[in-house]
């Protein structure tokens, strides 16, 4: 089998510990190498990992031409300098979340360099691939609960004797809506299936010029749904799911912790019933899955123009909503 030779632009933890693993699970894919800002930081990651090459900066694993992808885990800020390097190098990119931390227009340009040098591009979202989410999904479209009325969205936990931690830093686009909010936003919009028409959000900061340590927001939908969503980097931890229908409840507890032993409760008719499901090795299949559409040259599962610019859109209602304390219409 033929496998995508993979290079990493950063030695993130979220590569160490997660992308990388999958790219080394995978069956159609390899790490080739690495980059850091750093020589030492970078031969070190290499030698961890077994990687061919390791550079000291980005640029010299771009033009390296034995790469064909780069998974791109430097902070949000960032995300849009080297998703347009990467793609003038010709290189396909899996780019973390959120594909740009300040606009849907940014993330446009982004996608714009990469179909003029003809490139897959994808945002990693890496829960989409998991197989109990997908097992959500599938319930609630065969109306296991009926039609659904509210999904309540928690994704929270407490890094604030990290002062600094990157995810304080504002001018790179840190903040709890970019880091974990946008989880929210996203498993919002796909259980429901489609985007909010209404918009209302507040913000915690410490400052004007600081990030949001904290958030809450309403989405209203078509048709009289609702979405609530709250999301947090100095709350205790919050990592539940709920969907409301009009037949009975799915709760899912500790959806965003992605547990081994997770599993679903249904409430219906008084009663509730506990559900194990399958919980899968979500970053391998997400790199599975990016990596087949590359080799046999199909569309990536999470399209730029149908779901990033979707999240960003909600993303950008919410900040906006905080802004000018307003309610904002999509």
């Amino acid at each position: 089998m033929k496998k995508l030779k993979w290079g990493i632009l950063g030695c993130a933890n979220i590569a160490r510990k997660a992308v990388i693993p999958g790219i080394l699970g995978a069956d159609n894919s390899e790490l080739y190498a690495v980059a850091s800002r750093t020589k030492e930081k970078a031969a070190d990651f290499a030698e961890e990992f077994d990687a061919d090459k390791y550079y000291d900066d980005y640029q010299s694993l771009l033009d390296d031409e034995e790469v064909e992808a780069v998974y791109i885990p430097l902070p949000n800020g960032l995300h849009k300098e080297w998703t347009i390097k990467a793609a003038e190098a010709g290189k396909h990119i899996l780019c973390e979340k959120p594909l740009s931390g300040k606009s849907k227009k940014e993330a446009e340009a982004m996608s714009a360099a990469a179909q003029e040098n003809k490139v897959k591009l994808m945002e990693a979202f890496m829960y989409r691939f998991q197989p109990f989410v997908i097992k959500l999904k599938e319930m609630l479209e065969k109306g296991v609960i009926g039609e659904i009325k509210e999904i309540k969205s928690n994704f929270a936990f407490d890094i604030s004797d990290r002062p600094d931690d990157i995810r304080f830093n504002a001018e790179l686009d840190g903040g709890a809506l970019n880091d974990i909010g946008c989880y929210t936003v996203n498993i919002a919009r796909y259980l429901m299936g489609e985007l909010p028409t209404k918009v209302a959000n507040f913000f915690e900061k410490e400052n004007e010029a600081g990030v949001d340590l904290s958030g809450s927001a309403a989405l209203y939908f078509e048709g009289g749904t609702f979405a609530s969503l709250y999301y947090s980097l100095t709350s205790y931890n919050e990592q539940d799911l709920e969907v409301i229908g009009t037949e009975g409840i799915i709760r899912v507890p500790g959806f965003f912790s992605w547990l081994e032993d997770n599993y679903f409760l249904l409430d219906k008719n008084g009663e509730v019933e506990r559900i194990p499901v399958k919980t899968g090795p979500q970053y391998l299949l997400e790199v599975e899955a990016f990596a087949e559409a590359v080799l046999n040259d199909t569309e990536v599962p999470l399209k730029v123009d149908q779901e990033t610019y979707a999240n960003l859109r909600v993303m950008d209602a919410m900040r906006k909503s905080a802004a000018e304390e307003t309610v904002v219409k999509l």
